[in-house]
């Protein structure tokens, strides 16, 4: 069963002669654990798609099935909860409170989850 499958998903910003296109029919396919890279030029959309997969944006057309459910019909609260329990994110440093340390970002945010990981056992991970 494939993990991740993506099918005539399309992201347009804007309309006429101001669309913008930034995933034009794109499909694909992820098997659980295999690894995938996503590469293009600048532009190309790679942010644009996997903010979609995060459930941080929405598609304009297609389907977009993680686990069998297809996240591109959910609604606002569904994404919120997609996100804060179904998938983790490494974030650059805009996501991060500036005057918290490290630990205690991810204590911050080990506050909303369900049954989060330990932060410090975590922490010990990266080293």
């Amino acid at each position: 069963m494939n993990f991740i499958e993506v099918k005539d998903m399309s992201k347009i910003y804007g309309s006429g002669d101001n669309e913008v296109r930034a995933n034009d029919q794109i499909n694909f396919k992820i098997k659980q654990g295999e690894l995938t890279v996503i590469v293009g030029a600048s532009g190309a959309g790679k942010s644009t798609l996997l903010n979609i997969l995060g459930g941080m944006d929405t598609n304009t057309h297609g389907d977009i099935l993680v686990s069998g459910k297809n996240i591109s019909k959910y609604n606002d609260r569904e994404r919120t909860t997609y996100r804060r329990t179904g998938l983790g994110f490494v974030f650059q440093f805009y996501n991060l409170v500036p005057n918290l340390t490290a630990l205690e970002n991810g204590e911050l945010a080990s506050e909303i989850v369900k049954n989060a990981l330990n932060p410090a056992d975590t922490l010990k991970k990266l080293d």
